[in-house]
């Protein structure tokens, strides 16, 4: 090899005997990086955000070395591939839901009563996200918004301060929530029970909600300012106001729990494990989507009855432009995930970092966040860079315990999918108060740093403790 560096290796040629492009060092990782910057500067030029997004999608086939033929096949796959038309109609059911909240006035009576009884506009701005954060509904953000644009009040707030606030705090649940498809995964992978696995990664949630407080800096006084106490009968009047909130959560563990009565729980391949068949992929996807699904069916339907909107009303809900812009963002945003799933991107780069010899502690740290940043899932950063942390961790002399290295592992990985300009909450969360990339990033960064200074000390204590 080392002969063949000096004097210049010969070119190399498949089995068609076409030539093969060599790519330089690190060249996944400097290849998705370039992908996303691309798409930042499509957006910061005004571009519509679907269509920098599908313009990311082709410079990554390319790049990747995916010809037209294969990159235009994969884009269609994604596209409509069952999951892709199952968050259609979920995001379109939420976007239905919320608006038929607020054409009925029940969403500016459930956030009047719920600046009432917290009292200050800004505890009630990152509550009412965090509520709807315990449903795993996917672009469950666009749900919160308009409540956060509420609890605001007449007091003015800029669009980046109000889409960081309705997008961190939707995501504090995610590091150990059990209802979430990336920690369960995560407790397989790791071989852990799911009771230690929460009690372990519980911390994060604190340190995101610590995190978060940095958000804050410099907002309206306004906002801080508490109201006198709530009136006798808020508490109750507040539970009618959010029951079709409540309504989603009973349904969904209803329908979860027939589902698993009558079908068994959901099949949970691992990732290098051989491809399921069709029907366990299936059920896999109906034990995820079909619950939260009918949770929101079901609340429309109340949500219309109960705020007697008429046949017109209804039809205008239906027939928003923000609707139909904002299903092809998602479709837009699924194409690209899927190309780069075809490309193997996080497994490249994760293949790349472990090649070079860095040291496991920073892989562990950088592949999960790489990875969440490319994917902006949980279930992808986990699914992609878990397997290859467990099996560096179980290959470390000395058989180090795991538990601090997937602590470690989540909290990256997490950041990462919270700082990705493809995750479908932030990009609705921005759509919706109207907001660039820039201003959201320019409030989250402060907290995200404080969320993995935290995150980190925390990882160096229990391995301090479990050594």
């Amino acid at each position: 090899h080392t002969i063949l560096d000096a004097i210049g290796r010969p070119p190399r040629f498949d089995r068609r005997g076409r030539g093969v492009v060599e790519h330089p060092p690190m060249a996944a990782l400097l290849y998705t990086l370039g992908v996303f910057g691309f798409i930042l500067l499509l957006a910061r030029l005004k571009v519509p955000l679907a269509a920098a997004i599908l313009a990311g999608a082709v410079l990554a086939g390319s790049l990747f070395g995916l010809g037209p033929d294969r990159l235009l096949w994969t884009a269609a796959a994604g596209a409509v591939c069952p999951t892709t038309l199952a968050l259609v109609a979920i995001v379109a059911l939420l976007l239905c839901l919320s608006e038929t909240m607020r054409v009925g006035g029940q969403l500016r009576q459930m956030v009047s009563l719920a600046r009432a009884f917290l009292r200050r506009p800004l505890l009630a701005m990152a509550t009412l996200p965090a509520l709807i954060g315990l449903l795993p509904m996917p672009g469950g953000a666009l749900f919160s918004a308009p409540m956060v644009a509420s609890a605001a009040g007449e007091t003015k707030v800029g669009g980046g301060l109000l889409s960081a606030i309705n997008y961190w705090f939707r995501h504090v649940w995610e590091h150990w929530w059990p209802l979430y498809p990336g920690v369960i995964l995560a407790v397989t992978l790791t071989r852990s029970g799911l009771g230690s696995f929460m009690a372990f990664q519980v911390p994060l949630g604190l340190f995101m909600i610590l995190g978060g407080l940095a958000i804050f800096r410099g907002a309206h006084p306004d906002l801080r300012l508490a109201a006198e106490p709530a009136p006798a009968g808020t508490k109750r009047k507040l539970l009618r106001a959010t029951s079709s909130i409540w309504i989603i959560m009973l349904v969904w563990a209803v329908v979860a729990g027939l589902l698993v009565a009558v079908f068994g729980p959901p099949p949970r391949p691992l990732p290098d494990g051989p491809d399921p068949s069709a029907r366990k992929q299936a059920l896999a996807l109906a034990h995820r989507l079909v619950p939260i699904t009918a949770g929101l069916l079901v609340s429309l339907v109340w949500t219309i009855r109960m705020n007697r909107l008429t046949a017109r009303q209804v039809a205008g809900v239906l027939t928003r432009r923000s609707l139909y812009s904002l299903i092809a963002l998602i479709v837009s945003v699924m194409v690209f995930q899927h190309v780069l799933h075809e490309v193997g991107a996080a497994r490249r780069i994760g293949v790349e970092l472990t090649e070079r010899n860095v040291p496991v502690e920073v892989v562990v740290a950088v592949l999960p966040f790489v990875a969440g940043l490319v994917t902006g899932v949980a279930i992808g950063f986990v699914g992609t860079s878990f397997p290859i942390v467990v099996a560096l961790v179980a290959a470390m002399p000395g058989g180090p315990a795991l538990r601090p290295y997937a602590v470690l592992a989540y909290a990256s990985g997490h950041l990462g999918m919270m700082l990705s300009p493809l995750h479908l909450c932030q990009v609705v969360s921005n759509e919706f108060f109207g907001t660039s990339y820039r201003p959201v990033y320019m409030r989250m960064a402060p907290a995200a740093l404080i969320t993995a200074a935290l995150a980190t000390a925390y990882f160096l204590l229990l391995k301090l403790i479990l050594a």
